[in-house]
């Protein structure tokens, strides 16, 4: 479609303002390019060369500031606040530049304008996890504790990750864990998780099991592997009771729990069913060798779903004791050591047998039931055992002994399964 001009003079001024307007487009474009490159460059210089560029975005303000704000070797935070404050100016629903304006405030002990800068960031986004991290913090330190905990909470509601380091920041300031876990810590598995991770891995585990029946209370599965610290922590502690007691609620909460065992059996998992392998009181599978596999086998088993398979290469005459199990044990008391194992081509005159080892403070007192090798199906295998006085836990482990006959290196495979520790009297009232 053409719109004919009247006359030579109106198409004059068009032509100029249509060769002004192409002028001012490029020298934009020109410096809106150069800014993003000053940008890019991620340097103080380069920020502040974007902002002589372009002094309206709000970005670039910004950036400058939390420059001035982060940099530990040359921080300005005078310089910050100048830039930050630019920065609300030009976006005042930014809630990320509200926090940074907060913390320079605060860096130079500005307590009233750093209130009211976390607080701008509240009004501009009240569920956001860092303003109410950041205003919690604030309120610890200004010894606001009740306030504090409930915005702090509130982050941690948002982003539950944040919960072990919200407990421990709390903890120094309010050593009462439960009040923590009424006020600081939402009730679910994603707060306490971490927490019990953290504490578990401090040693502090008065405070943990305080984390673990909270936990416990909620009924709701978790992945097994999210608990193994902390009974990993008790058991290195030397803490085996508590951690036996604690043990049937852990199973009470995990996913996929494998099927029971034997009525009164002491031993967790005899059956290899779990899956689970190396914490707390499940097999500990510790290879000292390279001259031995273990591994589960879905191909054989004496009864469940799979067993234990441990291949030897037949290079070494080995002392084997590398799969475990902790039991609690009752000083005095008798039980009946069970398993069953299979062996194929097992060679020498030492093949695989159960050991129960007792752990005392004044003597260790060790058992083994008979050996089984060659080729043999399932072989049930026990024996009667007492617990020596003062002993409170045993390990149960595969055990092949080094053999004193010539030409003893060991080669070939056993299966072991269905392993149980009964006191005596529940073992003679089965039928």
């Amino acid at each position: 479609m053409n719109f004919p001009l009247p006359s030579p003079p109106a198409r004059v001024t068009l032509i100029a303002g249509s060769a002004v307007l192409a002028i001012a487009l490029c020298y934009f474009g020109i410096r809106g390019a150069l800014a993003a490159h000053a940008f890019g460059a991620d340097t103080r210089e380069g920020y502040q060369r974007a902002v002589q560029l372009e002094p309206t975005d709000p970005r670039n303000r910004y950036f400058l500031g939390r420059s001035y704000l982060y940099d530990f070797e040359q921080a300005d935070p005078a310089m910050a606040v100048q830039s930050l404050r630019k920065s609300v100016e030009l976006d005042p629903y930014s809630s990320e530049a509200w926090i940074d304006l907060a913390v320079a405030y605060e860096s130079q002990s500005d307590s009233a304008n750093a209130r009211q800068a976390y607080l701008s960031a509240l009004r501009v986004y009240p569920l956001s996890a860092g303003a109410n991290w950041g205003y919690g913090n604030f309120l610890l330190r200004e010894g606001e504790q009740e306030q504090g905990f409930t915005f702090m909470r509130r982050a941690v509601e948002v982003e539950p990750r944040r919960s072990a380091e919200a407990f421990s920041r709390a903890l120094r300031v309010q050593p009462d864990a439960n009040l923590l876990l009424d006020k600081l810590l939402p009730a679910s598995p994603a707060a306490y998780l971490p927490v019990l991770r953290l504490l578990s891995d401090s040693g502090d585990l008065d405070n943990a099991q305080r984390v673990w029946g909270r936990l416990v209370e909620l009924g709701q599965k978790v992945p097994t592997r999210e608990i193994s610290k902390f009974f990993e922590a008790m058991l290195y502690q030397g803490r085996v009771a508590d951690a036996n007691r604690l043990w049937p609620e852990a199973v009470g909460i995990m996913q996929n729990a494998p099927p029971p065992d034997p009525a009164g059996s002491l031993v967790w998992d005899g059956g290899f069913e779990s899956g689970y392998l190396g914490w707390g009181f499940a097999w500990l599978p510790r290879p000292t060798s390279q001259d031995t596999q273990m591994s589960l086998d879905r191909g054989e088993k004496h009864s469940g779903e799979q067993s234990l398979r441990i291949l030897f290469d037949g290079r070494v005459n080995i002392d084997f004791e590398d799969c475990c199990h902790i039991v609690a044990t009752e000083a005095g008391k008798r039980y009946v050591l069970s398993g069953w194992i299979k062996t194929q081509s097992l060679t020498s005159s030492e093949g695989l047998r159960l050991q129960i080892f007792a752990r005392n403070p004044r003597k260790n007192d060790w058992a083994r039931t008979d050996e089984v090798h060659g080729t043999q199906e399932w072989k049930q295998i026990q024996m009667e055992w007492t617990a020596p006085a003062g002993t409170e836990f045993a390990t149960i482990c595969a055990r092949r002994l080094m053999s004193d006959k010539p030409e003893s290196n060991i080669q070939g495979a056993a299966w072991i399964d269905d392993v149980s520790l009964i006191p005596v009297e529940e073992a003679g009232a089965k039928p």
